[in-house]
């Protein structure tokens, strides 16, 4: 049986479930979300408002959905499997994880935000 090629959904998986990880995004989610809570115009930005300011009330409760989001993007699990030449396994995810930049977190959490709440129209 040939080996499943990395990224896939299982190196996605380890990623998101990395304790370092999802620390490290709990972080770009509330410094996203100060952005965001401060924000008085743009796109669906009274949404955006009352998403974050209830993600920065509870972080805990949100970092495990949005540590999946963000190990799911194709630029931060490249980061992770050092372009898909790594696959991660229990023993290699934390030395994996540190090598994801700060800058595809962010990227990833500002660009996906959207997401987490229904947008007006739809």
């Amino acid at each position: 049986m040939a080996a499943t090629p990395s990224p896939n959904y299982n190196d996605q998986q380890l990623l998101a479930g990395d304790a370092t990880f999802q620390s490290r995004v709990r972080q770009s989610m509330i410094n996203a979300c100060v952005g965001f809570a401060n924000a008085q115009s743009g796109t669906y930005w009274r949404e955006r408002q009352t998403y974050a300011v209830g993600v920065m009330g509870a972080p805990d409760s949100y970092k495990v959905i949005f540590s999946q989001m963000v190990a799911a993007n194709s630029a931060v699990i490249g980061d992770a499997t050092v372009g898909g030449t790594v696959p991660l396994t229990s023993g290699n995810v934390a030395t994996q994880a540190a090598l994801v930049t700060d800058g595809h977190i962010d990227a990833t959490i500002t660009s996906n935000f959207n997401s987490f709440f229904r947008t007006p129209g739809f």
